[in-house]
């Protein structure tokens, strides 16, 4: 019976304190605080890093410090990975998962005892796997034996993905980079890049310079011959001239 009676009592208490870390946390006890620490980043598939935290009292009555790790990060139970450690290894813990958030609690007290002046610290051995990343929030509860929550804090940081970003699409090299270095540039001809341009104005310009040449060569010839047509017609008018200005020179007969 009286060995009945004992466990009952344990399973109450663990049942009473498991109730209480699952409920939001209360407010601290006066005289208690806590600190923690955690690294600035992870990255998933790396090594495990430490996430430490230390209670600290003001109170004359020293008690015992039941330690829980809550990490709020929505991570599946095999990408996240916590061992709660000691001076002498490994310390047993159970965990349970709501939600975002999984629980980490001591399986009994920590071997230190917290008084005014001195400390109580807890770490964990943290590791997480691919591919998934994110934020994720650390927070560190203290309760006492009897399941009473003294303190907690927590800390904030950055999970990186274990899977390079795809690289960047190079771009396409110009045309001017694809033709070889010593390849001559030639230049189209004036009214082609016109017509390639789809200006239809260009094109007229175009099309009368490439007249305007034959055009002034048949202009002068013909000027040239209008002159010489002029100068000739001149020329026979002085001749008649002259010939009018001309007195006769004959002689005459009188008549009997």
């Amino acid at each position: 019976m009286r060995h009945f009676v004992t466990a009952f009592g344990a399973v109450l208490a663990g049942a009473i304190l498991s109730t209480a870390i699952e409920a939001p946390a209360r407010a601290d006890e006066p005289g208690f605080s806590v600190r923690v620490t955690a690294p600035g980043d992870f990255t998933a598939g790396e090594a495990a890093k430490t996430v430490t935290a230390v209670v600290t009292s003001e109170n004359r009555r020293c008690r015992k410090v039941r330690w829980a790790l809550l990490v709020h990060s929505g991570l599946d139970d095999d990408q996240l990975k916590v061992v709660r450690i000691e001076e002498d290894g490994e310390f047993g813990t159970s965990s349970s998962t709501e939600g975002i958030t999984t629980t980490f609690l001591d399986d009994r007290p920590d071997p230190g005892t917290l008084c005014r002046g001195r400390t109580v610290t807890g770490r964990w051995q943290v590791a997480f796997a691919g591919p998934d990343a994110g934020q994720v929030q650390f927070e560190a509860r203290a309760f006492d034996a009897q399941g009473t929550l003294l303190t907690a804090a927590g800390a904030t940081t950055q999970v990186e993905s274990d899977t390079p970003p795809p690289p960047s699409p190079s771009p396409s090299p110009s045309r001017e980079e694809q033709a070889p270095a010593d390849e001559p540039a030639t230049e189209p001809p004036a009214a082609q890049q016109d017509r390639e341009s789809g200006d239809p104005q260009a094109a007229l310009v175009s099309e009368d310079s490439f007249l305007l040449g034959p055009g002034l060569i048949v202009g002068g010839v013909f000027v040239f011959l209008g002159v010489l047509l002029l100068l000739r017609i001149r020329s026979r008018s002085r001749a008649a001239r002259r010939e009018a200005q001309v007195l006769p020179t004959g002689f005459y007969r009188m008549p009997r």
